[in-house]
């Protein structure tokens, strides 16, 4: 199954599950009522909290599960929000993976020293993902209640029908699909593809990585961040609006953190579905 393959650097063990979570499979994502909860709290301001981003850093983010739910709830959920498209899209989830972005990308951008004797350790999360930290804490007396008392089992059947998710990651797929890690490709061979457009979790596997190949990782981030950036700013009320190459930044990002079994999975039903409507305007370049 894609995804799922171990390596020297990432031993198959339960305590590398702790710290960096599981590739999600190519497949469909059914997230529970609980994580949408959590995820939907987590996104009204848990990461413009200092200590908070500190944290997210350390951990690079979140799991690969809660990475993809967190751009899903998000998008799904947020109906409006400024800039030319509105709502139904990943501003809060750009602004956190811009950071790690460039956290990583100086990271694997350092000379080896004795004081940076594995730059590539940077690929390693120091932490646990924090969604699975709430989930698995024990269960408090009284009624759960959604973020600001919403109906979080009617929010998490809107978040399950992932249409505007799968709308954008169909509408760009001419320009990512050549751009997925291709150890994340179901049938590939081992070691076959770029090694430049591995994920992180499948450049881990290959550690110690030599100072050409983490320099070369660490200038696509950068090109990935800068036309996220972009993206972001188009999602305010200055920011000029994006095209498609923006449009696609945001998946080549979390494709990298979190491995591309979501959108390869959205994406394979849509020689099925026929074209899609323009709902992002992702094929657009104002």
């Amino acid at each position: 199954m894609a995804g799922t393959r171990s390596g020297p650097g990432i031993p198959a063990t339960p305590d590398r599950d702790r710290l960096t979570g599981v590739l999600a499979p190519v497949g469909p994502l059914e997230l529970s009522v609980e994580e949408v909860r959590q995820l939907w709290s987590f996104i009204h301001g848990d990461i413009m909290d200092g200590s908070m981003r500190r944290l997210l850093r350390a951990s690079l983010g979140l799991c690969p599960r809660h990475t993809w739910a967190y751009a899903v709830v998000e998008v799904e959920l947020w109906q409006a929000g400024a800039g030319v498209r509105g709502g139904h899209q990943p501003f809060d989830v750009t602004v956190l993976y811009e950071d790690l972005l460039e956290h990583v990308a100086d990271g694997l951008d350092l000379k080896t020293s004795l004081l940076h004797r594995h730059p590539d350790e940077v690929l390693l999360p120091l932490g646990p993902c924090r969604i699975c930290e709430d989930m698995a804490s024990p269960n408090l007396p009284g009624l759960r209640m959604g973020y600001a008392n919403s109906n979080t089992e009617a929010l998490t059947v809107e978040a399950n029908g992932l249409a505007h998710t799968t709308a954008w990651c169909r509408e760009t797929l001419p320009l990512w699909r050549d751009r997925a890690c291709p150890d994340c490709e179901p049938g590939t061979a081992e070691g076959a593809g770029n090694p430049v457009l591995l994920c992180r979790f499948h450049l881990a596997a290959r550690r110690p990585l030599p100072e050409h190949l983490r320099n070369a990782v660490a200038s696509r981030l950068r090109e990935v961040r800068g036309r996220m950036r972009h993206l972001t700013e188009s999602m305010t009320d200055y920011g000029a609006p994006s095209g498609a190459e923006e449009n696609a930044s945001w998946i080549e990002a979390l494709g990298f953190f979190a491995g591309w079994g979501l959108p390869l999975y959205l994406a394979a039903g849509a020689t099925e579905a026929g074209p899609e409507t323009d709902s992002t305007g992702a094929g657009r370049r104002d």
